[in-house]
């Protein structure tokens, strides 16, 4: 971990918690409408406030649980961390939420232990914001997805710090550093790079042993990351019906990303309110780097919600089917404008193509539910022609 690391929340930091807590608030009154009792477990929870007085993702999570506590739910936090001296400040920066969040002083396997017995009672959302790559491995965390198949309803929100995957698979293999094109300011990967791993250990952590082609390529370091990227989720799409991800990034112009955010759930309405969270936090993030006290909007135009390149989008998808339901559609399209725009934006997207008979829905109607039936083609007696 950094020197430091809690004495001020930096910036990726914010964007991260903002996606969480964004998610959290439309989450919550879904999954306690389901039954059961809900818990959200934050793995690596450190302090729970950081010494500028920002709060950390274990009161982010302490927060929005309350609220529906508060209204008669069955929803509690477990927040866990391994270094004791965070723990014993974890202990009181979280007391205020008694009962409902408890503190727990442990290492990661046994907070997965915890993870797999409540995963047999509770709904679980599983927050995984780890130091560094070693704690992950994927055994573990497939242990926690495995629960999918009897029916329980898991999420995972995890930070898969997939530069130091690259630095540290490289260095397992005997390899150069690979130069990035970002200033790196050192983070809490830098360590475990110079304590190496062997080829096996970053297969644990990877989940297979797909990096060791990618890293020994003459890929650039952040095509290296992507490609990681894209092979994990593949990993996790065994268990999880939706998988997306996110990079973020400690300045907009930069094309390494500090992390990836790594989303799993089996609900396909799950990924809309995951994209929805994302393009909340993004949004707030590029109006403070490139509009606020700006004497131009900076943004490039792939960044400002443009509408053409939705509804482009839902074309090109619908060109690959004869035909979707509304709610298939705006998931398939989120896929590849993942976190640029809104659910109603998808919504009024449909709306636009329709009007313009660019999309036809199998009733003939432009105001419909989910269920309606679209097409690039007229439908002809509730069939497309």
């Amino acid at each position: 971990m950094v020197k430091d690391f809690f004495a001020k929340k930096r910036e990726w930091s914010k964007y991260k918690d903002m996606i969480l807590g964004y998610y959290l608030t439309p989450y919550l009154p879904k999954v306690c409408s389901m039954g059961r009792p809900v818990v959200i477990v934050d793995c690596f929870a450190g302090k729970g406030r950081f010494d500028d007085g920002t709060d950390g993702s274990p009161r982010i999570i302490a927060q929005a649980i309350k609220v529906w506590a508060d209204k008669g739910k069955q929803v509690e936090a477990l927040v866990a961390e391994e270094r004791k001296a965070l723990f014993c400040q974890l202990e009181e920066n979280v007391r205020e939420f008694g009962s409902l969040c408890r503190p727990v002083h442990q290492e990661f396997e046994k907070t997965i232990a915890d993870i797999n017995r409540l995963a047999r009672t509770h709904s679980v959302f599983v927050y995984i914001d780890p130091y560094g790559l070693k704690p992950l491995k994927f055994s573990l965390l497939a242990s926690i997805y495995r629960h999918l198949d009897s029916g329980t309803s898991v999420e995972v929100l995890m930070n898969f710090h997939a530069p130091s995957l690259v630095r540290n698979g490289r260095a397992a293999l005997g390899l150069t550093k690979k130069e990035t094109s970002d200033n790196d300011e050192g983070d809490d990967s830098e360590d475990e790079v110079k304590n190496t791993m062997s080829p096996e250990e970053v297969d644990e952590i990877a989940g297979g042993d797909y990096w060791r082609k990618i890293v020994s390529s003459d890929l650039a370091f952040s095509e290296m990351e992507q490609a990681c990227v894209h092979e994990y989720m593949k990993c996790m799409a065994q268990f999880f019906k939706g998988v997306c991800c996110y990079p973020v990034k400690e300045k907009y112009a930069h094309k390494v990303p500090k992390y990836w955010l790594l989303f799993g759930s089996r609900y396909p309405g799950a990924l809309v309110l995951i994209n929805d969270a994302v393009c909340r936090a993004r949004d707030r993030f590029l109006k403070k780097e490139c509009v606020d006290n700006m004497l131009f909007d900076t943004r490039k135009k792939d960044e400002r919600h443009d509408p053409a390149r939705l509804q482009q989008a839902m074309l090109t998808v619908l060109g690959a089917t004869p035909r979707l339901q509304r709610r298939d559609l705006i998931v398939r399209s989120l896929e590849s404008v993942f976190g640029e725009y809104l659910e109603k934006e998808h919504r009024y997207a449909i709306y636009e193509l329709l009007k313009r008979d660019a999309l036809y829905s199998a009733s003939g109607k432009k105001k419909f539910n989910d269920t309606e039936w679209l097409s690039r083609q007229p439908f002809t007696g509730g069939k497309r022609t």
